[in-house]
């Protein structure tokens, strides 16, 4: 699963606090076209050695080999976690209140999602919720 992950790249709702999932790779083994595992699996942090081909497979959907290991930095769990949901006029206020809490929150702002009025159409049909704002 991991593989497929690094592959499209994709980070989670958590890049804001620990940054894209790419910069979170330590080593990677993959498995060319032709059968050839290429290993650069490492624990250690910093390897000037040669090129960094694992840079390469990530985000690249799976055309360049298929990753079948990988050494990730994972950062701790939170001992606490705190929640706000808010409604917006426009996508602008969004903006604006990321802004705010990216400069007020600093390292404790994990994540920050939107969705859209027809996203929450969707999430109030399916579950018969009334609007929450």
């Amino acid at each position: 699963m991991i593989g497929g992950n690094l592959a499209t790249n994709a980070g989670g709702i958590k890049f804001i606090k620990h940054n894209s999932l790419h910069a979170n790779v330590i080593g990677l083994k993959t498995v060319l076209a032709d059968g050839t595992i290429l290993d650069n699996m490492t624990e250690d942090r910093k390897d000037n050695t040669g090129y960094d081909l694992k840079h390469l497979f990530i985000g690249s959907e799976g055309t360049l080999g298929v990753i079948t290991e990988c050494s990730l930095l994972c950062p701790a769990l939170p001992k606490n976690r705190n929640l706000v949901m808010l409604g917006c006029a426009k996508f602008e206020d969004v903006l604006s209140i990321l802004k705010i809490a990216k400069a007020e929150l600093g390292d404790s702002l994990q994540a920050f999602e939107t969705m859209d009025r027809a996203s929450c159409q969707v999430v109030m049909d399916k579950f018969k919720t009334p609007y929450p704002f």
